[in-house]
């Protein structure tokens, strides 16, 4: 059964991912070598803006119509949590034992992020649309990123 999460919740969710996300590139920073230590401190940089996105969106929910409720996009949105790994992300399930692990979670997280927040579009209202836009943008570079340095290790 597919659990319905109210915008409030929603919006929590992205906070928490991105909490999570500069948690996780700074423990990726700490054990990588000098070059790639770059990549995940500007990841984790990335992501605080993206907090700080979400924070805002959330504080407004109340004050102003900064969401539309939308069942079938809420339901949507709560599958893609359940069913993959935002969901353990979230649960605070992952752990990385190698840096190829670590990549490798960072990629899934970063692709299942960008389809999390392109579910969010029709709720989210226009005036507030462009900086998602802008968030889903930064979240396929991090993405194409994670490949890049997958491919680059081997």
């Amino acid at each position: 059964m597919v659990l319905r999460f109210a915008p409030a919740e929603i919006l929590g969710m992205a906070v928490e991912l991105e909490k999570k996300g500069i948690d996780f590139y700074r423990r990726l920073q700490e054990s990588a070598h000098q070059e790639v230590k770059k990549i995940f401190a500007f990841l984790a940089e990335e992501e605080k803006k993206h907090l700080a996105f979400f924070n805002d969106l959330l504080s407004t929910l109340e004050t102003e119509e900064a969401f539309q409720d939308n069942e079938e996009v809420t339901q949507y949105l709560g599958s893609i949590v359940e069913s993959g790994i935002l969901g353990k992300v979230l649960a605070g399930q992952v752990g990385s034992s190698s840096l190829t692990d670590a990549l490798e979670t960072g990629i899934e997280v970063e692709k299942e992020s960008v389809l999390f927040y392109q579910g969010f579009m029709p709720l989210v209202n226009p005036a507030k649309r462009g900086w998602l836009e802008k968030v889903i943008e930064e979240e396929k570079r991090h993405f194409l990123q994670l490949v890049a340095l997958r491919k680059e290790m081997g």
